[in-house]
């Protein structure tokens, strides 16, 4: 690497800062600009190597950006450590500073330090998706791997960045691909125990790999029971047995639906069985209306678990089927790990050549021939390494590398040195085919986004102004949306994730929500209705004809046999009188919510927007201050008509001071004007 050292002149400003880049480091700004005036390198480096665009990215100096690249101060300079300032911008997350550096030529974007680590790759080891997307939309491939041929999706699921993961799954990073030790992504995430991570890999398909072993010959399912992970080994086996029957890895995705489907069960079983022969013959009329009343909760609750709760986009994460193919585990040969990727990379991309037209299959094909720039990298790189052991420099004892290489045979360099510049062409020109390929894929990506009506998003993205947008979904915040992580979405007007009906209750299933809560809790109340008249149609006629003493001779002997019957029943009256004061609430906290127009959401988290419409939110029912009779009427006339053109107002008292969707607000509020409200950032 060629020194570019500082001026031995000494700084008039105070003489404390050797080189530019000592006084970036200490962030002085002054000292900068009057170094840079005196005539100092503006690329002189400091003891570590760091030049003062190192600094400035790293510690977002804007007001130093301009006149430091205007000195045309080099962005590809590295440090000791091989990383460049792009390196540098991308952990402290300088998207100005990232543009400006790399406006000229987009490929610094892909830079590698000594490790492999792209600035890509760096932003995916902190979980800084935003950041990310920003690159990717510049054409940078979310395939890059690192010397060990790791990508980005293997260090998310190492770290446990579920964001990062969720944001790589919806831009359809491979789940396939294998690093230098034959491992996935899911094989890291078994390892390390992240359970929520699996269980996104497993829903695009990684199902399939659990099987599928890594170079030492151990899969997934191994490395959790090694690591005595016994959720998750069940979890594992539980999905195959799933995907096998089901086509997909789950029933629903979490647990308490199942549990909820139980309970429902175990009550019709008891009605059906004891409760309703003993009443049906005096009372008929209370069976068919426990009857129709459990058929109507049944079905809302199909209803809401199946209905869109007013997704703001289309899903954005897809089964990874055409990545698998029939047999994942023949993709990948352990003699040549880089070259059998690259061969099913190759046929995937010519099968997808033959069978996909349109916009979308044209950014796919882009990125699976960008990805084959990855492993051609890759492949170039053992070629060099091998040369160099080849020439005793692979070694730090090598006598190459000390004292002894006057032993080194003459003419040996001059032997090696055609196929040294027969690599160098290669990689020339395999940099210039990355940086067309990414130049192109850029430009696909933005123009697939602007088809779809996304233009705004892709401004915003592009100021760096991320709190105003979901990088998931590929949308612009709404006032009262919020990203759900369990599906994965936006909803608008989202109250909570209800893992009951596994889905959100958001705008557009509100209403089916509350009557579902509703005819459930009285349902509920009538089973109790119904027990009452079980109990004085046939237990107490019972018990006076003296079959007490059979049914105390029951219960000590543990037989089933029918006078154990009431107790069942009773057993069942006290196991539903947690779903009582459960459902009960949930009826009375969203009635409440319902009259004074609030959501869970806004209630516990608080946004801006709730700040401004309750200044004092003080105690746990802050939110009926102002409470009005007239008002709460016309809040449930809202509700039931999904009507929001009122939130405006209510939020933030004039229209023109809030924070919502394109149609609710003029466009130079997304430019800071002075009433601009800002939404928190996703947490």
């Amino acid at each position: 690497m060629s020194s570019y050292g500082s001026n031995a002149t000494p700084c008039s400003s105070s003489g404390r800062y050797a080189t530019v880049a000592d006084a970036a480091a200490q962030q002085s700004t002054e000292a900068v600009m009057e170094m840079l005036a005196q005539g100092y390198r503006v690329d002189g480096q400091d003891s570590l190597g760091n030049t003062a665009l190192h600094w400035i990215a790293f510690f977002r100096l804007d007001t130093l950006i301009s006149p430091v690249l205007e000195k045309r101060a080099r962005p590809d300079i590295v440090n000791y450590s091989g990383e460049s300032p792009v390196h540098f911008a991308a952990m402290s997350s300088h998207v100005a500073g990232l543009d400006a550096m790399t406006r000229a030529n987009r490929a610094l974007l892909s830079l590698h330090d000594k490790d492999g680590y792209t600035p890509f790759i760096v932003a995916a080891k902190q979980d800084n998706s935003p950041v990310m997307e920003w690159m990717y939309l510049q054409g940078v491939s979310t395939e890059e791997q690192d010397d060990d041929g790791r990508t980005a999706l293997h260090w998310a699921c190492y770290n446990g960045n579920k964001k990062t993961v969720q944001w790589l799954l919806s831009r359809s990073a491979s789940i396939v691909h294998r690093d230098r030790d034959g491992m996935t992504a899911i094989h890291w995430a078994a390892m390390k125990g992240h359970e929520l991570i699996a269980d996104m890999l497993m829903e695009v398909g990684a199902v399939k790999l659990l099987d599928v072993p890594d170079r030492n010959g151990i899969t997934p399912i191994e490395f959790a029971m090694r690591k005595k992970n016994r959720y998750l080994v069940a979890s594992f086996h539980k999905s195959q047995v799933l995907n096998y029957l089901l086509g997909r890895p789950y029933v629903f995705r979490n647990s308490f639906a199942n549990l909820f489907m139980c309970f429902i069960a175990f009550n019709i079983m008891v009605f059906a069985f004891i409760v309703a022969p003993g009443i049906a013959a005096r009372n008929p009329e209370a069976v068919m209306h426990w009857s129709v009343l459990m058929g109507l909760s049944l079905l809302l609750w199909v209803q809401c678990c199946f209905s869109d709760p007013g997704c703001l986009r289309p899903p954005t994460i897809h089964p990874q089927h055409h990545l698998l193919g029939n047999d994942p585990e023949k993709t990948f040969d352990v003699e040549q790990p880089i070259e059998s990727q690259m061969a099913h990379c190759d046929s995937v991309l010519q099968q997808l050549t033959l069978t996909c037209n349109g916009k979308d299959s044209e950014v796919i094909k882009l990125e699976l021939q960008q990805n084959m720039y990855n492993y051609q990298r890759q492949v170039l790189r053992e070629a060099r390494k091998q040369l160099e052991r080849r020439c005793g420099m692979g070694d730090p004892r090598s006598p190459a590398k000390g004292e002894l290489q006057p032993l080194i045979a003459p003419g040996y360099k001059e032997h090696i040195a055609p196929q040294q510049a027969q690599l160098d062409r290669a990689t020339e020109t395999l940099h210039e085919r990355e940086r067309s390929a990414g130049e192109n894929l850029g430009r696909a990506r933005v123009e697939q986004l602007l088809a779809e009506g996304c233009g705004e998003y892709l401004s915003l993205v592009e100021k760096g102004e991320f709190k105003h947008v979901c990088i998931v979904c590929r949308a612009r915040r709404a006032m009262r949306s919020h990203h759900c992580k369990e599906i994965g979405r936006c909803v608008d007007k989202m109250d909570h994730h209800c893992p009951w009906i596994d889905n959100c209750v958001g705008l557009g299933n509100q209403r089916s929500f509350y009557m579902f809560v509703l005819v459930l809790f009285t349902t509920i109340l009538y089973f109790y209705y119904t027990v009452f008249l079980y109990v004085f149609d046939t237990v107490f006629p019972e018990i006076s004809h003296g079959s007490f003493s059979e049914l105390l001779q029951a219960m000590t002997s543990g037989s089933l046999a029918p006078e154990l019957q009431p107790l069942v029943v009773l057993i069942t009256a006290v196991f539903d009188l947690v779903w009582v004061y459960f459902v009960g609430l949930l009826v009375l906290r969203h009635t409440a919510y319902m009259l004074v127009n609030v959501t869970t959401y806004e209630v516990l988290m608080r946004p801006p927007h709730m700040q401004r419409r309750f200044p004092k939110a003080r105690g746990k029912f802050f939110f009926f201050q102002g409470f009005g009779l007239m008002s709460a009427l016309a809040n449930c006339a809202r509700y039931w008509m999904l009507d929001g053109s009122a939130d405006v107002a209510m939020f933030f008292g004039r229209p023109q001071e809030s924070f919502v969707a394109a149609e609710q607000v003029a466009k130079h509020k997304w430019e800071g004007g002075p009433d601009a409200v800002n939404l928190p950032e996703e947490p």
